[in-house]
């Protein structure tokens, strides 16, 4: 979770290392989750909380995955993506490229204030670019710097964080970067039930 709190705080772990004075492998093993929280001493944890702006409480509890405050689930945003995914396997990737950029669907829905559906279009776009060695659409540069504020993972993640049965560092790595890029999690968009 260290990596979900570093996100949000849009800090690096060399940053941390450098502000918090904790060398660079304890911490690495803690952003990697390598290292279980309740086998780190309290001075460890009061000097990343006190690098962190954050109680030793709060980190604590975010660390051992007691506070998921900084990940968010949408009931409706999963069905939008659930329907996304749809929608290309209907379509050929093409076809799908052209109807959205033709529409100006990331635009339409950014200035719906639909801002998650808005950038996982917009991953989703610049992912299946990537994948087709299409050159990137520049119009939507100014939404490639735009981040959510929590990490947004579908339900069934969520409750799986919720009951420890997971670990936000094997999500992260099973994400595809386009969308992790924007806080959205998303590991495969042709795996749809």
């Amino acid at each position: 979770m260290l990596k979900v709190l570093l996100n949000s705080k849009n800090m690096s772990v060399y940053k941390l290392e450098k502000t918090s004075n904790v060398s660079h492998a304890t911490l690495n093993d803690l952003y990697n989750e390598r290292t279980n929280v309740e086998k780190c001493s309290s001075s460890l944890i009061y000097d990343i909380a006190k690098a962190l702006n954050t109680s030793m409480d709060k980190l604590y509890a975010i660390l051992s995955y007691n506070d998921l405050s900084l990940i968010a689930y949408n009931d409706s945003f999963d069905l939008f993506k659930s329907n996304v995914c749809h929608e290309l396997s209907d379509l050929d990737y093409k076809a799908f490229l052209k109807k959205h950029l033709s529409n100006n669907t990331v635009e339409k829905y950014y200035k719906e204030n639909k801002v998650l559906e808005s950038l996982y279009l917009l991953s989703m776009i610049d992912y299946l670019c990537q994948s087709h060695n299409i050159p990137l659409v520049k119009q939507y540069n100014y939404l490639r710097e735009c981040k959510l504020d929590k990490l947004y993972v579908p339900k069934s993640i969520y409750l799986l964080l919720k009951s420890k049965s997971a670990k936000i560092s094997e999500l992260y790595n099973n994400s595809i970067n386009e969308f992790i890029n924007h806080n959205i999690m998303e590991a495969n968009i042709y795996d749809i039930r």
